[in-house]
């Protein structure tokens, strides 16, 4: 029943009226779509690309941030002043400069709060360097990345920095988690005109070699032009709809998988009609018969990708359950015009697609056996008949030689390293890393919420200064701070005696003091006064300083832990895991187990939550996969042994691929690995694609 509407559908479309019915109807519905669709970039969510289940830890922890610590909201930008020289007056007057804008109603307006020597003096030793060369400031900017305030705040900042440090030897760059994603949308964004101009550079020199044609080499790009302005219509629509998320990556993605698709199905049917076009004399008979000996094969093609494509929807990662649609569609649309239009627009030119080397008819052809045609490619194919057991060694040989490249090999999630060229968050970046522990970049946020009785954080300082510590002591970890130690350093006042000071203030001075008004003038005033005891001072000043690491209702700390290596690094990842079981054993030591629940909220923990969930869709989408490809195969084969050789060889293909990518990236290129991403697309791509052949 299928196969009859599958060849009513291509028969139709490659009749003498129907071919032009057909381009007319994709002319219209192309045009029709264009205008009326929303623009395809507006409706770009890229914040989708970093989405994981709410149920992780990370995100549990940040959104306990944002309630607990509403002043902690926001992307960090980590600004770097820097002068080899060390910084002068005059580079500090410049950073005073842009700290001064930043806090003033002339900001951007989703920068949200700043943080700087100006702003808060005592964080000089956090934000100064020990060698005097360099200074951060961090500013917390509201928002999505896709939103236009974000974008408009980190280009104004950056846009103020370039006229700051115009004609002077101080260095300043926009760096940290907000510089960062911004960086790799406007890399993503800048990427579109030339991946899409090298793929179809890429496809139209092959096409040539293959064809020897220009006028067949164009009939691909034209299809898969045609196809792509619908499927951007299509996508416009979906993602103003909220149907899924739509990210420029994706998109990206989509450029380079419709053109294989879509030359891949044109030269299955251009390779067909040079046959029939020798024993057929007239052409819409021969692209009818054409269609029939292909069509089944090119469907099963696009069904298999669909089906492959549509298992990322029970991904957990954003980034592959947001792909897996946006293919999908676009594979659809591509399987459409491959039934109808590509032969369409190939039975409308006719014989002339394949000057200058036009097919002629030959009656003869009709009884020529397969096995006597010519060329490099029928002379490879009688060769492996007769050699059957040398071509399968000689192709395992080779693909287990390709797949040893994976000995070693390591995803990477650092986007720093993997920007070709310098950008302002990696230049930024570098010279923090030179001057600051690595994790300054983005330090990573430890939450402790007390429950129960004794609910009140200030109860526990001394078992809060011993996880501190311990912290502190976690392989890995440059520095930690919290309440009784501020700065990372030693506490100014002991916290046995800071926890009984604190608790001895009267309330009305503590709220006062958290409101930001500081303290209390004393109504007495003249020598016969009482002098100040040093021990209140010490101890108002330490309560002051702790009150940024402990909420408003004081029953959750946050730590504050830096890490010694780049926190975007599977190194720093693989430190999360030990820092909260070295956290759990301390909080047990000090008598709080079952009264404390430990979060970890920042850019690593996030990390750490996305390379288990990869892990866990990787084990869940290949099998998967796997299946349905082989359900379809046996259908279309009507077997179950031909099937299991084909999915082992293009297996093999997989594991071959990655093991080249992994060599090529950490070997030649010394990058840090490849992106987490690459294995599961690839092997989606490659077994749906590669067993169609």
């Amino acid at each position: 029943m299928i196969t009859r509407a599958l060849h009513a559908l291509t028969d139709a479309s490659v009749s003498r009226r129907g071919k032009f019915v057909v381009m007319a109807l994709w002319l219209v519905v192309a045009v029709a779509l264009t205008l009326v669709a929303p623009q395809l970039a507006s409706v770009y969510d890229n914040s989708v690309t970093q989405a994981i289940p709410s149920s992780a830890d990370s995100q549990q922890a940040q959104k306990l941030l944002l309630a607990k610590f509403p002043s902690s909201r926001g992307s960090a930008a980590v600004i770097v002043f820097s002068d080899p020289n060390g910084l002068n007056a005059t580079d500090t007057a410049r950073a005073r400069d842009l700290s001064d804008w930043l806090v003033s109603s002339a900001k951007p307006a989703a920068v949200w709060s700043v943080l700087s020597v100006f702003t808060v003096p005592q964080a000089a030793s956090q934000l100064l360097s020990q060698d005097k060369t360099t200074m951060t400031l961090v500013a917390s900017i509201n928002g999505s990345v896709a939103d236009a305030s974000f974008q408009n705040a980190i280009t104004s900042i950056r846009d103020r920095l370039k006229q700051e440090t115009a004609g002077t030897q101080l260095q300043a760059h926009l760096t940290g988690p907000a510089g960062v994603i911004t960086d790799a949308g406007l890399i993503f964004a800048a990427t579109d005109l030339p991946l899409l101009l090298g793929t179809v550079a890429l496809v139209l020199v092959l096409l040539i070699a293959l064809y020897r044609s220009p006028i067949l080499a164009l009939l691909p790009l034209v299809g898969v032009g045609w196809a792509l302005q619908i499927v951007d219509a299509l996508l416009g629509f979906a993602g103003k709809a909220g149907l899924f998320g739509i990210s420029q990556q994706a998109t990206s993605i989509m450029i380079v998988l419709l053109f294989g698709a879509g030359t891949d199905y044109s030269i299955f049917i251009a390779s067909r009609f040079r046959e029939e076009l020798q024993r057929t004399p007239e052409k819409h008979e021969a692209m009818r018969v054409t269609m029939r000996a292909v069509g089944e094969a090119i469907a099963s093609s696009a069904g298999t990708v669909i089906l492959a494509l549509l298992t990322l929807i029970f991904a957990t990662i954003g980034l592959y359950s947001s792909l897996g649609p946006t293919l999908a569609v676009a594979v659809a649309v591509m399987l459409a015009a491959g039934l109808t239009l590509i032969p369409a627009l190939l039975v409308w030119i006719g014989r002339a697609a394949y000057w200058p080397l036009t097919p002629r008819y030959a009656p003869e052809a009709a009884d020529q056996a397969p096995m006597a045609a010519r060329g490099l490619w029928a002379g490879l194919g009688r060769w492996t008949a007769r050699h059957r057991v040398a071509a399968v060694l000689g192709s395992l040989a080779l693909l287990g030689l390709l797949a040893l490249g994976n000995l070693g090999s390591q995803p990477t999630f650092n986007f720093l390293t993997a920007f070709r060229n310098p950008t302002d968050s990696s230049q930024g970046y570098a010279i923090l890393q030179k001057h600051f522990p690595a994790g300054t970049l983005a330090p990573t946020t430890v939450l402790l919420t007390f429950s129960g009785a004794n609910a009140d954080a200030y109860q526990h300082l001394v078992a809060l200064d011993n996880i501190t510590v311990a912290a502190a002591q976690v392989p890995g970890v440059a520095k930690a701070q919290g309440p009784t130690r501020p700065d990372g350093g030693a506490p100014i006042v002991p916290p046995a005696t800071l926890q009984t000071g604190i608790a001895a203030l009267p309330q009305s001075l503590r709220d006062t003091i958290r409101s930001g008004q500081g303290i209390p003038p004393t109504t007495c005033v003249g020598p016969k006064c009482p002098p100040v005891n040093p021990q209140f001072a010490a101890i108002i000043g330490a309560y002051a300083a702790s009150s940024s690491y402990v909420s408003p209702d004081d029953s959750t700390v946050q730590l504050s832990v830096t890490l010694k290596d780049d926190p975007y690094s599977l190194t720093a990842i693989n430190h999360v895991a030990p820092l909260r079981d070295r956290i759990n054993r301390e909080i047990a030591a000090n008598g709080l187990a079952g009264q404390v629940t430990v979060h970890i909220a920042g850019q690593t923990s996030l990390l750490a939550d996305t390379l288990g969930y990869n892990q866990r869709d990787t084990l869940l989408i290949v099998p998967t996969v796997l299946a349905l490809v082989a359900i379809v195969l046996a259908l279309l084969l009507r077997s179950l042994v031909a099937p299991l050789y084909l999915l082992g060889a293009v297996t093999l293909n997989f594991l071959a691929s990655i093991g080249v990518c992994g060599f090529v990236f950490q070997r030649i290129q010394h990058q840090d690995g490849f992106s987490y991403a690459i294995p599961l697309y690839t092997f989606i791509f490659l077994v749906a694609l590669g067993a169609d052949y």
